[in-house]
């Protein structure tokens, strides 16, 4: 009884209770856990599904080689991309398949999207970050690079990273400002390295800073990082000068690159580039007047956010236009996936404020524009499943493989498709073994990658070996035959005074297969 009694009488803690903060703080990480995890999901859904297609086999192809050959094709051929390469090497651990080549990828894709979010939420708060996490994970261009064996998944995540940094170092925010300016600088260096196209994004990230009042710029950090920058790129910019530059000359065939071509055919080499530069004279001249009217400066600095996004979304692909006028077409659309990021910002913003509008219907306006924009992605990303890469070389050996006889040849349109070609014929030693390679005569697996470089066409050649045949599969890209439609025709002729006809041709996707028979 006085045990009882003892134990009543001590009185009871109330439980604290939990604050709104922490409860609002609990829901977002578990939103943005929610958003890496539907992210990381659709990277990885058909991962191996598709065969590797030309730009994949090259890269897989690099992670597998030894390394005299891989320094070698990199320091003459390969240049961009080489940070990820070397990732790669390490990552082929795991295995030679499809889905352990592209899990790298997935990865870093799940990385950046993680950074995006940070980033956006460093800018403009939780709820533009929370819709902006939502549409980058739902994109079609998020998901192929996070399914690709390239290095655009980390040059996503080097890029949000770089940007996460400099913004953290003007507002002078966790963590110190020394410490965040030496990993942005040393981040931003890897971003190149990764990805030439990711060397503009520092370009714009300086323009930024041309919005903000001189007093909040921390030149003394800045500057430094500036200058240490400079000089972690010189290597780079001595490899692209050494680096053949004969792996961007397709983008002349794509549509944008018809008309650049057309243009720059057109209006005087000499005329384009001073309207080039009389454009960023222009841009500059409009900034330095702006910034001297009477509250404007007030205006940039509240505005920083969205400017310093504008800039990131502009500067690289307008750099990227003006430069396809002056040297060369170069207007690719995975070639300017350092702005998507910046995209998926001002997407996420403007449906932001839209329901933020005091209007009747506005937040039923925003509503329909985002489902809207996660229903157009879900289309795109559909179609990627679908569809895959453009070119299956996976079905296209298996064809051969399955309808070839000993002795029979394989002329490869372009010698570079050889690479692919090669890739997969190693999970096919029969085929490898008993039929052979026409033109070059190189054997299988004697160095693939050389077939990566600018390999000598002769048409004459071409129809002194094919000679020796009495039946050979042709294999070609299908873009390549318009690309080149000089040498496809080239070919056809060495065919035809080799005395073969051809007896019938099976596409797949990207890729044609002829059956050609000496009769």
């Amino acid at each position: 009884m006085v045990t009882t009694g003892l134990v009543a009488s001590v009185p009871s803690v109330p439980a604290e209770p939990v604050s709104e903060e922490r409860v609002e703080t609990r829901r977002w990480r578990l939103a943005v856990v929610a958003e890496l995890v539907l992210g990381g999901i659709l990277g990885s859904l058909f991962l191996g599904t598709h065969s590797l297609f030309l730009d994949e086999s090259v890269s897989a192809s690099l992670a597998t080689a030894p390394w005299h050959r891989f320094v070698n094709v990199v320091s003459h051929r390969e240049a961009n991309m080489v940070l990820y390469y070397v990732l790669l090497r390490g990552w082929v651990v795991l295995g030679h398949s499809e889905i352990a080549l592209r899990s790298l990828s997935v990865v870093l894709a799940v990385g950046a999207l993680w950074v995006v979010i940070l980033l956006a939420r460093s800018l403009f708060g939780r709820r533009v970050a929370l819709l902006a996490g939502l549409l980058l994970a739902v994109n079609p261009l998020y998901v192929q690079f996070a399914q690709d064996v390239r290095g655009y998944s980390l040059a996503l995540l080097l890029v949000s990273a770089s940007c996460l940094l400099f913004v953290r170092g003007i507002r002078q925010v966790d963590p110190p400002p020394r410490l965040c300016w030496t990993a942005y600088t040393l981040v931003t260096a890897l971003a190149a390295y990764s990805n030439f196209w990711a060397a503009l994004v520092p370009v714009a990230q300086a323009l930024s800073l041309a919005f903000l009042p001189s007093g909040r710029i921390p030149w003394r950090r800045v500057l430094p990082s500036a200058a240490a920058l400079v000089v972690l790129l010189v290597p780079l910019g001595l490899l692209i000068q050494s680096t053949d530059s004969a792996g961007v000359n397709w983008a002349a065939g794509s549509s944008a690159g018809h008309l650049f071509t057309h243009i720059r055919a057109t209006v005087p080499h000499a005329v384009l580039d001073v309207l080039v530069l009389a454009a960023a004279v222009f841009v500059v001249a409009v900034i330095f007047l702006a910034r001297r009217r009477p509250g404007v400066t007030g205006v940039f600095a509240r505005h920083w956010p969205l400017l310093f996004t504008a800039c990131w979304l502009v500067v690289p692909v307008a750099a990227v236009i003006l430069l396809s006028l002056v040297d060369k077409p170069l207007l690719v659309v995975r070639y300017l996936m350092v702005s998507l990021p910046p995209a998926i910002l001002l997407v996420a913003l403007a449906i932001d404020r839209i329901a933020s509008l005091t209007r009747r219907g506005a937040t039923a306006v925003a509503a329909v524009l985002l489902v809207l924009a996660v229903g157009l992605s879900a289309v795109g990303v559909a179609q990627w499943y679908s569809l895959g890469g453009p070119q299956d070389f996976r079905s296209t050996v298996a064809y051969i493989a399955a309808r070839a006889q000993p002795g029979d040849g394989v002329l490869i349109f372009a010698p570079y498709e050889r690479v692919p070609v090669e890739w997969y014929l190693v999970g096919r030693p029969v085929t490898e073994r008993e039929v052979h390679p026409v033109y070059p005569t190189t054997a299988w697996g004697v160095d693939p990658l050389y077939f990566d470089g600018n390999v000598p066409f002769s048409a004459s050649a071409v129809e002194q070996a094919a000679s020796g045949y009495q039946r050979l599969w042709l294999v070609s890209v299908t873009a390549d035959q318009s690309l080149y439609p000089a040498q496809a025709a080239a070919v056809d002729a060495a065919l035809r005074r080799a005395g073969f006809t051809p007896a019938g041709t099976r596409t797949f996707r990207g890729v044609d297969v002829t059956e050609e028979v000496r009769g």
